[in-house]
């Protein structure tokens, strides 16, 4: 077996929903995270015998001592299950990818048949994220009614709804119909996998599988860039129907998550979609008895979520959560303020049709390729140079790209310069943005997500961020393409510069560093204490802030 080292904090089980990524399993959070006082130092650990540790005491008692989590040991039999069901549930995400990227290929062909006039363009544009905004909170309730599994599987119906309204009518109420299921869709998959993969995951490829998943959005957008340029709309559409039927095909097979069987007291159950996720040898004595250990930590696990059920309430009743959601919704807002949403939708129809030496949806495919490399080499700098430095310096790149298109467009749409030898200019911003966007303020306020908030109310802050993305990029999506046919792209790209350096300023002076500290000291901090680290053996002290007193 294998003992993960938890982190220095009250709770020992809370390592395992942090490092599932944002939107770990709901309802997770000791009694000493909610300032009640009630540490489960004192229960025994749930490992063998021959293995069992004790805890040392905190003579400090502020904080409780680190104790270990039991897990058993990763498979390569195990593992391989593991990564396929990510693939499987990746799917549901790849076909929102797609779905984000269908309109730039898309919006010509529509246009051009009179199917949408003036303002449908950024109407079925913008109703995915409409669709977005509905779907978090329901999800996030139905799959504890029904189970994670089957409220995954409904991201399959929604999915296939919308595919086979613009496979069999070229109307565009349909189209709208299609825009806001796939936006459901999103939502769905978005608030349940997450927490579905950090309750079936071995500890050792939960942060993995969780990373994997937001690719595949990635891989969505870049297989429809693809796709679309290349063939008629009807073989786009038949293309993107492919994904969520693959998605059906393969995710039936997977078990429910043993977490939620055991919500519902189906022990045998929960114990045999363990066994499989586990891969355990039934003929083999040791993993038995290990897998039934896990099980039992985890049952005790969900007893105590049972009994401290997190409320939307919550997230603004003490202090830190107040300074959490704060950090969380504002770069939530700004993430989308950054332009993101209308470059994946409006770049093919915006920008020059020469200059760049390539095609404007050629340019997009490059987009949506850098996009994908980016966020994965940008994975490594996350614990290297930390998070507050990576927005910062993503914020203001990305501020400077889009101040230059801006520049570029405004020179454009005034005439006061000849540009025509200049077109190359939003062509290279449009690659660069894909670099300064991804390796920072792309993906780093969802990682926040699963950093700042206690876990018995991780869902709910991960819904209220999921809501203002969505509110957010349904605003902008819907405002650009009015803004810019009337007063030109230059309005809209100096309202995301604006953006991008508020974001830089807003990080500079409230967001913290959490890189290296563990959940205890970050909730010290929010609450208006600060740490201290003997660099010699790693104690950590608290002082309260002068400030604070």
């Amino acid at each position: 077996p294998v003992y993960c080292e938890g982190a220095q904090r009250p709770n020992p089980f809370a390592f395992l929903a942090l490092v599932g990524g944002p939107g770990g399993p709901p309802g997770k959070m000791d009694n000493d995270e909610k300032g009640k006082g009630t540490s489960p130092a004192n229960e025994p650990a749930a490992v063998p015998p021959e293995t069992q540790t004790s805890a040392p005491s905190d003579s400090g008692g502020g904080a409780g001592a680190p104790q270990r989590d039991f897990t058993m040991e990763p498979t390569s039999a195990s593992t391989r299950y593991q990564y396929f069901f990510g693939v499987s549930a990746g799917f549901a995400a790849m076909t929102a990818g797609a779905w984000l990227g269908w309109p730039s290929s898309t919006i010509e062909y529509l246009s051009d048949k009179k199917i949408l006039i003036g303002g449908d363009v950024s109407t079925m544009v913008a109703l995915m994220d409409f669709g977005n905004m509905l779907s978090p909170i329901p999800a996030g309730y139905l799959m504890d009614i029904v189970g994670r599994k089957l409220t995954l599987l409904g991201t399959a119906v929604v999915y296939l709804i919308a595919s086979l309204s613009v496979l069999i009518y070229e109307n565009k109420w349909p189209l709208f119909i299609a825009r806001i299921m796939a936006g459901l869709g999103k939502g769905i998959a978005f608030s349940v996998v997450p927490i579905y993969l950090a309750e079936i995951a071995n500890v050792q490829i939960r942060g993995a599988l969780s990373t994997m998943f937001i690719g595949f959005l990635n891989l969505g957008m870049f297989y429809g860039y693809v796709v679309g340029p290349f063939t008629s709309y009807m073989v786009l559409n038949f293309a993107i129907l492919a994904i969520p039927l693959s998605f059906l095909a393969t995710f039936l097979f997977f078990p429910e998550s043993p977490y939620f069987l055991l919500m519902k007291s189906r022990e045998s159950a929960a114990r045999k979609s363990l066994s499989t996720y586990r891969k355990v040898d039934k003929t083999n004595a040791e993993q038995m008895t290990h897998l039934d250990h896990e099980l039992s930590e985890m049952s005790r696990r969900v007893e105590r979520d049972m009994k401290n059920k997190g409320r939307f309430v919550d997230l603004v009743a003490t202090k830190g959560n107040r300074k959490a959601i704060l950090i969380i919704a504002a770069l939530a807002f700004f993430q989308r303020s950054s332009g993101i949403s209308p470059t994946l939708a409006y770049s093919t129809i915006i920008m020059p049709k020469t200059g760049g030496g390539l095609t404007p949806k050629v340019y997009m495919i490059i987009f949506s390729a850098l996009l994908i490399v980016a966020n994965f080499l940008a994975l490594p700098l996350v614990d290297r140079l930390g998070r507050k430095p990576l927005l910062l310096i993503s914020s203001i790149s990305t501020g400077t790209c889009t101040a230059v298109t801006g520049a570029f467009y405004h020179m454009q749409y005034t005439k006061t310069i000849d540009v025509s030898s200049l077109n190359w200019i939003p062509y290279v911003t449009l690659l660069l943005f894909s670099i300064t966007y991804s390796i920072g303020i792309g993906f780093l306020p969802s990682t926040l997500v699963g950093e700042l908030m206690p876990t018995n109310v991780k869902s709910h802050a991960g819904a209220v961020s999921a809501i203002i993305l969505a509110a957010v990029s349904f605003m902008v999506n819907k405002v650009f393409k009015e803004v810019s046919d009337n007063l030109g792209p230059a309005v809209m790209y100096l309202y995301f510069t604006v953006m991008c350096f508020a974001c830089a300023a807003f990080v500079y002076f409230v967001v913290f560093e959490t890189k290296g500290k563990t959940f205890g000291e970050i909730q010290d901090i929010l609450n208006g204490q600060s740490t201290t680290k003997d660099n010699k053996n790693g104690d950590v002290s608290l002082e309260l802030r002068k400030d604070e007193v």
